[in-house]
């Protein structure tokens, strides 16, 4: 794979807030103030599929480092949702009851146990 050109993903609506590459590095998934994540093939840039269920900004992602298939978001809705990213489906929704006041710190703290 070509690192070296600089490839523009669009499709998201609103800010983007994170990225995370699958363990292969074929693909990659964002999360955006629009409520979404979305799944792009990294080598020509096509949006793979749209994940919809939040109800606020998704602020934070992560793939599993066991399976490249599966990966977590979070965002100002209080809810960690994993993700089947080849099916779409959301496998599971972790309701919290609020997130912390400095986002700054909290935005980036979401992270798999092996």
């Amino acid at each position: 794979t070509d690192t070296s050109e600089c490839r523009e993903l669009v499709g998201h609506e609103s800010t983007v807030y994170s990225i995370a590459y699958s363990q292969d590095g074929i693909t990659l998934v964002s999360a955006s103030a629009d409520h979404t994540c979305r799944l792009w093939n990294v080598a020509n840039g096509t949006e793979l599929r749209i994940f919809r269920g939040a109800t606020a900004g998704v602020f934070s992602i992560v793939f599993s480092p066991n399976d490249g298939t599966v990966f977590a978001s979070v965002g100002n809705d209080s809810t960690i949702r994993i993700w089947h990213a080849c099916t779409g489906s959301c496998i599971r929704e972790i309701i919290g009851t609020s997130i912390a006041e400095d986002t700054e710190l909290d935005r980036d703290m979401l992270a798999y146990s092996p």
